[in-house]
């Protein structure tokens, strides 16, 4: 089960629409982190689609308009990511479960986690479930400064970790269910064990 990247791109883009009219190709490029020429062609196709409806005030002033088949799109969409994420995170239960299992089973009780975010939540449902103890968690994300009560530290600490495993708890926001998922600031350092791997 996956999502598609255009539907992604298009739920955005209807989502941001539906509270803001006013868009251009360099706003919606960076909003979908894509060139400004995708982010022209996903405009185009949604206007061809009958998605959207374009009022042009001047030739530098587009301004956007949700039609009735927008509205509709945006709610099937809607379900269509929803129904993902719950088979994602389902997923990401049912797996992280299973590789705090063979841990334990290779006698390893203490771990560090890469990522912070929201399946690192999950995967520390297995971390109790299998009674592992959570040492470190690194992320370099500024925004975050704990988990769980444990101090975050950068990426740039692995290289001195002396742990024996680190569960990936970040994924590919294009391919959540990528296997073998690294952010590229990250070397592989053979204590890596991936939730989706």
């Amino acid at each position: 089960m996956a999502i598609d990247n255009h539907n992604l791109y298009e739920l955005e883009l209807l989502n941001h629409i539906e509270g803001d009219h006013k868009v251009t190709n360099r706003m919606v490029a960076q909003k979908l982190n894509v060139s400004v020429r995708l982010a022209h062609d996903i405009l185009t196709r949604m206007v061809e689609k009958g998605l959207v409806h374009v009022n042009v005030i001047h030739s530098r002033r587009w301004d956007y308009f949700l039609t009735p088949k927008g509205i509709l799109e945006k709610a099937r969409l809607t379900m269509e990511f929803f129904d993902f994420s719950m088979h994602f995170y389902r997923e990401g239960r049912k797996r992280s479960s299973q590789v705090c299992k063979d841990l334990v089973i290779d006698g390893i009780k203490e771990i560090g986690f890469l990522g912070a975010g929201d399946l690192a939540e999950i995967a520390y449902l297995g971390v109790q479930e299998w009674n592992i103890k959570l040492i470190s968690v690194f992320d370099n994300d500024r925004r975050k400064s704990k988990f769980l009560n444990i101090e975050i530290d950068p990426f740039s600490e692995l290289r001195d970790c002396k742990l024996p495993a680190i569960i990936v708890c970040m994924y590919d926001k294009k391919q959540p269910m990528k296997k073998g998922y690294l952010p590229p600031d990250v070397i592989n350092n053979g204590k890596f064990h991936w939730i989706f791997g």
